[in-house]
Parts: structure tokens; C-alpha cells; sequence
């Protein structure tokens, strides 16, 4: 029983070892800001947001006391409230990416906007967002 097992096993890994490495993809700034606005539409403090953002952004933050935390990030959840984010445009630099986009605000009025990422330790962060109305 214990020989039908191991070659089971050994089968198994052999055909997974055939298959090749599995090489992880690397998220694209498209990617990222998708499942940032994801977290950004459910957090509920801007501490649930800080490991999407940029390390000067985040130090900001963090420098804020806690009072005028809960106070920015009822700036920031108010200023967000953008329906139907769409990015028109990804733009790639060397140390990060520029994305367009378009939205719609709560006053069902076009916005469109400006989104700044960067790399840091190999991994997309915000560092700035912009958006005006049409």
C-alpha cells in the first residue's frame, strides 16, 4: 500500500515538475489601481489604505494625528464616490506608471483623472490622484 502511494506521489510530481515552473506575472499598474479603488470602496479608516500607498504619501499619513485621520479620510471617501472608473490609458515610465481615467461623480457628471503610481521594492504604491469634472 505504502509502494502504490509513493508511486502516486512520485507520478504526481514528476508530471508537475514536466509542466515547467510556474512564472508568476507581474501585476500591471492597471491591475493594481483596480484592486486599489476595490480596498479604497470598502476601508472604512485610511489605515486600511496605507499598504497601497506611496512610502512620502504614507508618511504623511502616519505623521497626521489620529483626529484629523478620521477627518481626511471622510475628505478623501467624499471626494472618491466615483462610479463607472474606467482607465483609458496606462502609461509607463521607469520608476512607475501614469493612468488615465474616466468616471462618473455622484452628480452623474464625466470626471476624468490622473493617476500617478510608483515602484518601490518591486511592488505598484499611489502616490498621487487627481480628478476634475468635465
Amino acid at each position: 500500500m505504502r509502494r502504490r502511494l509513493f508511486a502516486a506521489v512520485a507520478c504526481l510530481a514528476a508530471i508537475a515538475a514536466g509542466s515547467g515552473p510556474a512564472i508568476a506575472q507581474e501585476q500591471t499598474a492597471t491591475q493594481f489601481y483596480t484592486t486599489y479603488r476595490a480596498a479604497f470602496d470598502k476601508a472604512r479608516s485610511v489605515d486600511e489604505l496605507l499598504p497601497f500607498m506611496s512610502a512620502e504619501r504614507r508618511k504623511q499619513v502616519e505623521a497626521t494625528e489620529p483626529e484629523m485621520r478620521k477627518k481626511m479620510f471622510g475628505a478623501m471617501k467624499a471626494m472618491g464616490t466615483y462610479t463607472s472608473l474606467k482607465i483609458v490609458k496606462e502609461t509607463r515610465s521607469d520608476n512607475g506608471a501614469t493612468l488615465a481615467v474616466e468616471a462618473v461623480d455622484t452628480d452623474k457628471a464625466k470626471v476624468t483623472g490622473t493617476i500617478t503610481l510608483v515602484k518601490e521594492n518591486g511592488a505598484w504604491k499611489v502616490s498621487k490622484e487627481s480628478f476634475k469634472s468635465s
